[in-house]
């Protein structure tokens, strides 16, 4: 009996030990995966890759030795390595980039150059050195195991734990296991590095938006400042020296004003006078500012210079010891005074000056205080003649109380008043030129005169300025009221005393130029006219271009009416501007002929679209790395059997003008589809897709979704191989209406694309407040990528941005290798040109899907 009980013990023993090492093995399992599950909830709850790599090496050193550990990331544009988590019992490297050739030889670079992992124990690492694939480098330990940050293929981090002990080997699980981790972390960083760069992106413009408000604020308030200025000129009842203390208050709400003086000059016996005087301390006596011949002082300096003079106490102190001023007082800290003038005339200076280092004026100040100056010296004008027209209104009144005569006086006034008017009736306020009523009954008279004697001759010269609107927005309304003013002038100057300037409005003036003894005296008037309005105008001391364009009219038996006239004068001014401004043209039949070839082609437009002859013509768009054709932009194109091969530059815009552009797209658009479902079922392509331009007005009509699912269910397309361009003008305008054309788009599987970014209004808002898929690349900043490095930087910013929002990206006109390879590097996903092919009819399109995309 005691024989069979021993075996039995000796089993029970066994399964004793069999089940602890399967609890071992479970506690094992369970631990692994509580530090998975843990990993995992870090790579979605982290906000910060600092704790992460922290909490990481926690999670992984539950479930292994790894005492020894740390995180590298790799930059392969840059070849730096940056240490971003390291925690080793002997070795210590500092936080921070580090060039790539500093870890050259390591098994850290082994892992990066191999993308694999790598589980080195003594005999692999004597492998490897012996195969001169690693050397040495820092403390050696037993076991190495380090495993690579994948992303997209890509190499961008290693991760590893070592031991220098033999206690406990690392094994093939603990490297799954790493591998595992290194998925996890990668999907983490690159979520936290995305929300940092957009975080910035969004930063940056909000600083941007912040700085303009505050330029807005201060024109606000400098806007606002004249317009108080302007109206206390215009109060009657408001004397002198309130108007000066007003005029204080407003300007210390622009400049710390504490301290201001306004000083009067008089040119003819070269006196100041001192009109108003703030002086907070008192430093200068009441002597300073009694009235005194010119001397040697600062505000010398101003009157006699005209220009804003800006000092500090060490300035002031070195004009002294030039023996250019008198010795400043030792209060002043900064001194700030700018000339008054008005009409060109030097009227006075006005003065702040400061006792207090903590204010010092600063050139933005002496520009503001400059700019204000000029209102201030012709209100100061304005004022002081309202006053001497209230003086001597009062004058006036207390003679005509004793004099009955002075009834005669009001009578001439009350006379001269409505000639006044009469003539403002009939002349440009601006300019003083008689208006367009007086011009049009002028050449009604001429016209009707040259029916009663033949022999009579005239010309109408029809102006237009050329970059008067570049002026007013520019400069401002006020520059471009003083300019018309100065070209009223000077056109006054050239014609004969026998002729007529009027201005019909804006910036357009007619010239009616009688009694020609030849063409060549109108001629002659146009040719100087345009002479002296290609030389510059000075407008608040700024050179200003305008030019010119002219449209010249002889009188013809034809002509019954003015209207006729101007209309023709008119249409030769616009051949002037288009034969590129700055010159003359005399109307003739020609001009008649190229309006009726206008209304010939949009004719033929019009026919061509009911006769269905626009076809697309496809330029393939290339895949960057693979190479291959992924789909088509389709380009309009017209053969018309009279006309010929019709170029886009000659339609496009009469189609545009017109609005005949909206049925050429739909056209276009429609016809694509139906290629493409024909290659489909040819070569069996699923892949492929087709993209068409639509012009703006398009996403302005609420029927836009409707128009494009019905060619999408007419043609048998799917809705995700048709895309649809929009630029940027489309955005600026409507915006509610296109926001929702372009929801319903999407909705419907339509991708769109924002053709030509970067040209025109680009802002990020458009960017996350309208669905876009894909950026494209406008063609400009290719042309010159090579030349200007700015436009390199501005692409990669465009497809960084676009890799950020998730949004494809296309570069337009690549014409050579150099800009291919070079947009490849930049990370560019897709793009066409002529390096790749032409924009092609579908034969040949054709050709190219049956040797294989």
């Amino acid at each position: 009996m005691t024989d069979s009980l021993e075996p039995l013990s000796d089993a029970n023993a066994d399964l004793a030990k069999e089940s602890i090492a399967l609890l071992h093995q479970y506690q094992q399992l369970q631990d692994r995966y509580t530090a998975l599950l843990k990993l995992n909830q870090l790579t979605s709850d982290c906000a910060d890759l600092s704790k992460l790599f922290t909490q990481v090496h926690r999670a992984i050193a539950a479930v292994m030795s790894a005492d020894n550990f740390y995180i590298v990331l790799y930059d392969q544009t840059l070849s730096t390595l940056d240490l971003v988590y390291h925690v080793d019992e002997k070795d210590h490297m500092a936080l921070g980039v580090y060039p790539l050739s500093k870890f050259a030889g390591s098994m850290t670079n082994y892992v990066i150059a191999t993308g694999k992992a790598l589980l080195a124990t003594p005999e692999v690492i004597k492998s490897l050195e012996e195969a001169n694939k690693i050397t040495a480098v820092g403390t050696s330990g037993i076991d190495w195991l380090g495993v690579p940050l994948m992303h997209d293929g890509f190499v961008i981090g290693v991760m590893v734990v070592q031991r220098y002990s033999a206690d406990t080997r690392y094994q093939e699980s603990e490297r799954d296991l790493l591998e595992f981790t290194a998925q996890h972390i990668v999907t983490a960083i690159t979520r936290l590095q995305d929300r940092k760069r957009l975080q910035a992106a969004v930063d940056a413009r909000t600083r941007e938006l912040m700085q303009q408000i505050r330029d807005r604020e201060k024109s606000e308030l400098l806007q606002e400042s004249l317009y108080r200025i302007s109206e206390l000129t215009n109060d009657p009842d408001l004397v002198i020296d309130t108007f000066y203390r007003q005029v204080h208050n407003i300007i210390g709400q622009l400049i710390n004003a504490e301290n201001f003086y306004i000083a009067k000059y008089n040119a003819s016996n070269d006196e100041l006078d001192f009109a108003y005087v703030q002086d907070q301390k008192g430093v200068n006596s009441h002597q300073f500012f009694k009235k005194r011949k010119l001397s040697n002082r600062f505000t010398e300096l101003v009157i006699r210079s005209g220009e804003t003079v800006l000092l500090s106490q060490q300035d002031m102190l070195a004009l002294h010891e030039q023996g250019k001023t008198i010795k400043p007082e030792p209060e002043v800290e900064s001194w700030l005074g700018v000339p008054l003038i008005d009409s060109g005339e030097l009227v006075g200076a006005m003065v702040l000056q400061s006792y207090h280092s903590a204010t010092r004026f600063t050139e933005q100040d002496a520009e503001l205080l400059r700019f204000v100056s000029r209102h201030v010296a012709s209100a100061m004008q304005r004022r002081e003649v309202a006053d001497y027209k209230r003086k001597a209104h009062e004058l006036l009144e207390h003679q005509v109380k004793l004099r009955t005569a002075a009834l005669e006086d009001e009578i001439k006034q009350r006379k001269i008043a409505e000639e006044k008017l009469q003539h403002a009736a009939c002349h440009d306020i601006l300019t003083g030129l008689p208006n367009r009523a007086v011009f049009i009954d002028l050449l009604n008279h001429a016209i009707a005169r040259s029916k009663r004697r033949p022999s009579f001759k005239f010309a109408v010269l029809f102006l237009d300025l050329d970059r008067f609107k570049v002026v007013n927005d520019s400069l401002g309304h006020h520059a471009g009221d003083m300019l018309l003013k100065e070209i009223a002038i000077a056109l006054m100057q050239v014609i004969r005393d026998t002729d007529t300037v009027a201005r019909l409005g804006g910036d357009e003036f007619v010239i009616l130029v009688e009694d020609l003894e030849s063409d060549e005296v109108a001629h002659e008037i146009a040719s100087r006219i345009t002479e002296l309005l290609s030389a510059p105008f000075y407008i608040d001391n700024q050179s200003i271009f305008i030019g010119t364009s002219i449209g010249v009219l002889f009188n013809n038996a034809r002509y019954t009416s003015a209207d006729n006239m101007l209309r023709d004068a008119d249409t030769a001014m616009y051949h002037a501007k288009d034969k590129g401004k700055g010159c003359y043209e005399v109307f003739d039949a020609s001009m008649h002929k190229k309006v009726q070839n206008a209304l010939s082609l949009e004719a033929d437009i019009r026919t061509a679209i009911a006769e269905q002859e626009f076809v697309p013509y496809f330029q393939p768009i290339i895949s960057m790395t693979s190479g291959k054709v992924v789909g088509f932009e389709a380009l309009a194109r017209w053969h018309n059997e009279q006309r010929g091969f019709v170029l886009p530059s000659e339609f496009i815009p009469l189609a545009e003008e017109t609005n005949l552009v909206m049925a050429i797209d739909l056209q276009i658009l429609e016809k694509s589809c139906q290629q493409l479902k024909a290659w489909q079922q040819r070569f069996g392509y699923q892949h492929l897709y087709v993209s068409c331009n639509f012009y703006c007005n398009h996403f302005f009509s609420l029927s836009l979704p409707q128009d494009i699912q019905a060619i999408i269910d007419k043609t048998g397309v799917s809705p995700q191989q048709v895309r649809v361009e929009i630029t940027e003008r489309a955005l600026l305008e409507n915006s509610d209406v296109v926001l929702k054309n372009m929801h319903a788009l999407k909705k419907m599987g339509v991708k769109i694309l924002l053709d030509d970014f970067g040209t025109g209004y680009s802002s990020l808002s458009y960017l996350h407040r309208f669905p876009m898929d894909v950026l494209k690349i406008d063609r400009s900043f290719i042309e010159s990528v090579h030349d200007r490095d700015n436009h390199q930087a501005i692409i990669k910013t465009i497809i960084d941005l676009a890799s950020n929002l998730q949004m494809e990206t296309v570069a337009e006109g690549i014409e050579n290798l150099a800009d291919a390879q070079l947009l490849e590097a930049m990370g560019c996903m897709y793009a066409q040109g002529f390096y790749y092919f032409k924009p092609l009819p579908s034969k040949e399109v054709a050709e190219i899907l049956a040797s294989n995309v």
